[in-house]
């Protein structure tokens, strides 16, 4: 017999990204997984209204969404636990501007997408960004047959619960073709 555990966002892990914005004309970035899909074109970032680079966001109605890789998980983790407000995050990353110039972007990310900000959710404790990607850079290194290889992003995932950051793991089945095999 299943046990009730409570009223638990059981959703974890999620994707780790950091997000890139230009506040008082330099670029800041902050770690986010709150990170979810509306629909195939609009995803949103979820942040706490005290965070500092919500004034970025807001001002330049723009954002950049990096992926970091395990071997970014030193300053990844720092963005996230200190404040642009307190410390000057500018040479933390080398960063890179697209099309929209008001996104800074990650160099060393594998995978970075510009977005503009299409509406924004106040509620009472969270801002929350309802963005559309305008482009989206990546590494060839990356790319499998010239699609995404999450495998070789080897992106970091988040989960509240345990506090704690996790590794992919292994693709084990094809989406929309598995099913057929069904048998009643």
């Amino acid at each position: 017999m299943k046990k009730n555990i409570g009223a638990i966002n059981a959703l974890y892990p999620m994707p780790v990204v950091l997000v890139g914005t230009v506040v008082d004309g330099k670029p800041n970035y902050i770690t986010i997984a709150h990170v979810g899909i509306i629909d195939m074109e609009t995803i949103s970032i979820s942040t706490n209204k005290t965070h500092y680079s919500n004034k970025g966001i807001k001002e330049q109605k723009t954002l950049s969404i990096n992926f970091p890789t395990e071997d970014m998980v030193v300053e990844t983790d720092y963005v996230g636990i200190f404040s642009g407000s307190k410390v000057d995050k500018t040479q933390i990353f080398e960063s890179f501007y697209g099309e929209l110039k008001t996104a800074p972007m990650i160099k060393k990310s594998p995978l970075s997408m510009e977005c503009e900000v299409v509406d924004i959710y106040d509620t009472p404790n969270y801002d929350i960004f309802l963005v559309k990607p305008k482009n989206t850079y990546c590494n060839d290194e990356v790319l499998t047959d010239g699609l995404l290889d999450y495998k070789k992003i080897k992106p970091m995932m988040f989960d509240m619960p345990t506090r704690r950051y996790w590794k992919l793991g292994e693709a084990f089945a094809q989406c929309w073709s598995i099913g057929k095999e069904y048998k009643e």
